[in-house]
């Protein structure tokens, strides 16, 4: 793999194989009309936003483009009903029509709309996981049980059908919300929890809006936690409900010890109603 005089990729393929080392986070793909400048170039360019992640974007251009990587460029596209303008570095070409964008200096604001995107991807993207993993036990369990044991049986996680059924348990504790993109706290108190999540009122309206990346902290019995998550619901300006994600084992089996903890001192006054009855 080389680079022609003008310093843009020629060999495509060469290139995006080495893609994933430079960007840390997931890709996702969009098919939007976008439009690029590369200041100091001349005039903005018609452009098809291609790909989508936190760091940057992939566009294909509608005309060839030769230029060379590291030239500063503006980007606008518009997703999921939000107008983006973010300034960048052209950080490969494949010496055609295909350009790789890394954003530069995104203002605090951006940030959290674009992780709000971002989120609404994953969101989709584990969507369809689940219904093909549904579709695939449906086709199982309709099959003969002697056809199932000469087949390689797929590997499933929890499915969202799992999680939603997951039952809740009322909490009364503090807790803080960590806004991860922004880098703001905000105080409240835990409502109920799953293993799939919790609802927390904070004690100001929460600002910003749904599929948020956030952390929550809070302590139970002196045990502190401390899980990782996205925003799942608004209920009103005070009251949010938080689905964890990328739980680890051991953080999924100190959830599961301090539900079992609840259940248990749940259980404690309706036993002692029943024997005095």
């Amino acid at each position: 793999m080389g680079a022609s005089e003008d310093g843009a990729w020629e060999d495509k393929d060469g290139f995006q194989a080495r893609l994933p080392e430079r960007r840390s986070d997931p890709r996702y793909s969009v098919d939007e009309d976008s439009v690029v400048l590369f200041v100091g170039y001349g005039a903005p360019q018609p452009a098809r936003l291609v790909d989508l992640s936190q760091e940057g974007c992939r566009l294909r251009t509608k005309e060839p483009v030769s230029a060379r990587s590291r030239l500063p460029v503006e980007v606008f596209f518009r997703v999921n009903g939000i107008s983006f303008r973010f300034r960048g570095v052209l950080q490969w070409t494949d010496g055609h029509n295909l350009l790789g964008i890394r954003f530069v200096n995104v203002v605090p604001r951006s940030m959290v709309e674009l992780a709000n995107v971002i989120c609404t991807m994953e969101e989709a993207a584990e969507a369809r996981a689940e219904t093909v993993n549904l579709l695939v036990a449906e086709q199982e369990s309709a099959q003969p049980s002697h056809e199932l044991q000469s087949q390689p049986q797929p590997v499933h996680g929890p499915t969202g059908r799992e999680r939603r059924q997951q039952a809740r348990h009322e909490v009364d504790t503090s807790a803080t919300i960590l806004l991860v993109n922004v880098g703001s706290t905000l105080r409240g108190r835990i409502l109920d929890l799953s293993l799939s999540g919790c609802r927390i009122r904070t004690d100001e309206h929460f600002p910003v809006g749904i599929y948020t990346r956030v952390e929550t902290e809070f302590r139970y019995d002196g045990l502190p936690f401390r899980l990782g998550g996205v925003i799942q619901a608004i209920h009103n300006r005070n009251t949010v409900g938080i689905r964890f994600l990328d739980l680890s084992e051991r953080k999924r089996e100190q959830v599961l010890e301090l539900i079992g903890e609840i259940e248990q001192l749940r259980a404690v006054p309706s036993q002692q109603t029943e024997g005095h009855a």
